[in-house]
C-alpha cells in the first residue's frame, strides 16, 4: 500500500517554481509516488492548450476543430522536471485527464466537425491523441500511468467511454490507473469491467458510500486493485491521523490488504491552501504507516 496523490497541488509561484514547490511539499510530506503538482493549468486546459483541434480561450478549453494527436507535449517536460527534482526518494506518476472529461467539460463549437457531445467520433479523436501523450511519456520512462474521468460519476456515456479508455491504455506497460471520484452507486459495476488498468482510485472519505458501492467480489473478479482515498479535498480542515486510519482501517477490512495498492486523497488539492495541502498529505503518511507496523 503505497502513498501517493491524484494530481493537482495548491499553485505557489510561477511556472517551475510552481512545481518546485509542489514536489517539496510532497516530498516532505512523504509520498512515495507523487506528480507534478499540475500547477500550470486546470486539468482540462493542461492538455487542451496543445492538442490540434482544441483552443484554450479564456481559462476555458474549447473544440475548434478536428481533434489530432500532438507531435509533443509539454507536460512531460514537467514529467521530468519533477523526476530529477525527486531523486532517490519518490517515483512520479503522469497523469493524463481522461477522453470523456475532456469532451464533457470543453465548449463544442459551431466550426468543430462534430454532431454533437454524443457523437462517438469525438470521443475516439480525442482518445487518439491523449493515446500519443501517454507514448509520449512512456518513451520517456513514466511507467506509471494514471487516468482521471471525475465525469463518469456524474453521468457519463460509459459505453463510448470504455471504449475509448481501453483504447489508450491498451498497448501501455507498467501500472495503469483509472481514478474517479464522486458517488459511485450507478458507475462502478461498469467501471470494473474496463479492461487493461490494474488500479481503480476511488474517494471513500468524502463519499462514505463508496464502501457500499464497490464490492469486492468484483474487483477479484475483474483482476483490479483498489486506490484508497482518505482525506477529504473538499474541507480545508486536516483531518487527524487517526480518523485516517479508520477510513483506512475499514477499507482494509472490507477488501484486504492484497486488494488495495495505493493511499490518497480522495481528489486533486488544488483547491486548498498550500499549509492546509501538505498537513493533509503528512498525516495521511503517518496514517498509513501507523497501520504497516
Amino acid at each position: 500500500m503505497k502513498t501517493t496523490v491524484i494530481g493537482s497541488y495548491p499553485v505557489v509561484g510561477e511556472g517551475l517554481e510552481a512545481i518546485k514547490n509542489a514536489v517539496k511539499d510532497q516530498l516532505d510530506a512523504g509520498i512515495e509516488i507523487i506528480s507534478d503538482g499540475q500547477t500550470r493549468k486546470d486539468m482540462v486546459c493542461y492538455f487542451a492548450d496543445h492538442i490540434p483541434g482544441f483552443k484554450v480561450e479564456d481559462e476555458k478549453a474549447k473544440i475548434v476543430g478536428r481533434i489530432r494527436p500532438p507531435e509533443e507535449t509539454p507536460v512531460v517536460e514537467d514529467l521530468i522536471f519533477a523526476r530529477e527534482l525527486a531523486g532517490s526518494r519518490a517515483e512520479v506518476k503522469a497523469i493524463i485527464t481522461g477522453p470523456v472529461t475532456m469532451v464533457f467539460f470543453s465548449e463544442l463549437t459551431p466550426e468543430a466537425p462534430y454532431a454533437g457531445f454524443r457523437d462517438e467520433r469525438l470521443y475516439e479523436d480525442v482518445s487518439a491523441a491523449l493515446a500519443v501523450e501517454a507514448e509520449i511519456m512512456q518513451k520517456s520512462g513514466f511507467l506509471k500511468v494514471q487516468i482521471d474521468e471525475p465525469s463518469f460519476s456524474i453521468g457519463a456515456p460509459m459505453n463510448i467511454g470504455r471504449k475509448v479508455l481501453e483504447a489508450i491504455v491498451s498497448d501501455l506497460k507498467g501500472v495503469k490507473a483509472l481514478h474517479v471520484c464522486g458517488n459511485l452507486r450507478r458507475a462502478f459495476k461498469e467501471i470494473v469491467k474496463i479492461e487493461g488498468f490494474d488500479v481503480l482510485s476511488f474517494s471513500f472519505k468524502d463519499n462514505v458510500s463508496n464502501f457500499d458501492n464497490v464490492e469486492r467480489k468484483l474487483l477479484e473478479d475483474y483482476s483490479k486493485r483498489l486506490g484508497v482515498g482518505c482525506v477529504s479535498t473538499m474541507s480545508p480542515e486536516a483531518e487527524d491521523v487517526e480518523s485516517i486510519k479508520k477510513v483506512l482501517s475499514r477499507a482494509l477490512e472490507l477488501y484486504g490488504v492484497e486488494n488495495i495498492e495505493w493511499i490518497h486523497p480522495d481528489c486533486g488539492l488544488r483547491s486548498l491552501k498550500r499549509d492546509e495541502a501538505f498537513t493533509k498529505l503528512k498525516n495521511m503518511v503517518t496514517a498509513a504507516k501507523e497501520l504497516r507496523v
